[in-house]
């Protein structure tokens, strides 16, 4: 499993650019956040939704290249394969989630906005940041069409962007209601682990 971890951080590496377009998303809004001076939980989602697309850009290279292919002829065992992807996404999802706390933080010490507010976006952060993947993931290995999957994610994950900036006023999370979604999110992932790992035990690869 490290050494796909170790292939996966060098295909996001090469990808960098990538990670353009959801910081600039995340400064834009800390300065909406400082200069209004009220948090808002939607924008969670809405950073998150940029975010996603990564573990599902490995997947697909993964099936350009080969890949898979290869590591049939290697003693790695397709639960490792599988945990691999979510355990990328998992990494991938608190490094975004961090960076993105640190970002808002600072709009909302300019702003003198509560920190509660910070938390709550920083949790549906990470509740939209895995249940995209987590939904999809078992989709790519189903229809062994990564590109096919990805489109469609990505048009979900673009309305949720929208929609989140549209209603963006009247969407409001406690912390406690984010924290019960973040609870239920992480045992959809592990039901979303378990699916793949069935699905592509079953999948010829060579």
């Amino acid at each position: 499993m490290r050494g796909l971890l170790v292939k996966d951080m060098l295909f996001i590496r090469q990808s960098w650019p990538v990670f353009a377009y959801p910081l600039y998303l995340t400064l834009m809004c800390a300065i909406m956040t400082g200069a209004s001076g009220k948090f808002y939980p939607a924008l969670g989602p809405a950073i998150a939704a940029t975010f996603c697309l990564l573990p599902l850009m490995v997947i697909a290279d993964d099936h350009r290249t080969g890949y898979e292919k290869t590591l049939a002829f290697t003693p790695i065992s397709k639960e490792k394969m599988i945990g691999a992807r979510y355990l990328l996404n998992l990494i991938v999802s608190l490094a975004g989630c961090l960076m993105v706390s640190l970002i808002l933080g600072i709009g909302a010490m300019i702003g003198s906005v509560p920190m509660s507010g910070l938390l709550t976006t920083a949790i549906m952060f990470m509740v939209t940041a895995l249940v995209i993947p987590s939904a999809s993931l078992p989709l790519i290995y189903f229809f062994k069409r990564a590109n096919t999957v990805m489109g469609f994610s990505m048009m979900i994950l673009c309305a949720i962007t929208a929609l989140a900036f549209i209603f963006r006023d009247k969407i409001d999370f406690s912390v406690g209601t984010a924290a019960v979604m973040f609870a239920a999110t992480l045992v959809m992932m592990a039901v979303s682990y378990m699916i793949s790992v069935r699905i592509f035990r079953k999948t010829e690869i060579c």
